[in-house]
């Protein structure tokens, strides 16, 4: 699908300007992230975690030729989650990502010592939290407008 016309990019734009801002949200999520991966950190002796991406991405799909953006962070851990604490970990990620709508759950990886899970909402929300080597918590917020993005006109003067 080739860019769309200046009219439907300013559609979609303002549509989303019902949201809070780009940053709100990734106050938000990085707040978000740090809680998760210190209660993470918390169930596991000696495991010690950074936040390796606090970043945005554009959006794709229909806002692809748009300037939204979803925030994206990524918390490394210096080490994996054991099996034993796994479950517990899981309910971390899921007790704090349904403050974003996020509820519905998937599984990619379930073996020992090999684990990866997401946790989604509407809107492109996701949560993954992996563990193999090492582990990782990533989360991907719905597309927003920046607040230094302003607002486009649909209509054109005649003057």
């Amino acid at each position: 699908m080739g860019p769309l016309s200046p009219e439907k990019i300013a559609e979609l734009e303002n549509g989303l300007r019902s949201k809070p801002p780009l940053e709100a949200a990734q106050a938000q999520y990085r707040a978000a992230v740090t809680e998760m991966a210190d209660a993470i950190k918390a169930l596991v002796p000696g495991l010690t975690w950074s936040m390796d991406i606090d970043s945005w991405r554009g959006c794709g799909g229909a806002y692809e030729w748009t300037r939204a953006k979803v925030a994206y962070f990524m918390a490394g851990f210096s080490g994996p989650i054991p099996d034993e604490k796994w479950s517990q970990a899981v309910q971390i990620v899921k007790n704090r990502a349904k403050q974003f709508g996020a509820t519905g759950y998937g599984v990619m990886k379930d073996k020992p010592g090999d684990h990866d899970v997401y946790i989604f909402g509407s809107d492109g929300v996701e949560f993954k939290l992996g563990s193999q080597v090492a582990s990782s918590l990533t989360a991907r917020s719905d597309c927003r407008i920046s607040q230094t993005d302003t607002a486009t006109s649909t209509s054109t003067s005649h003057s």
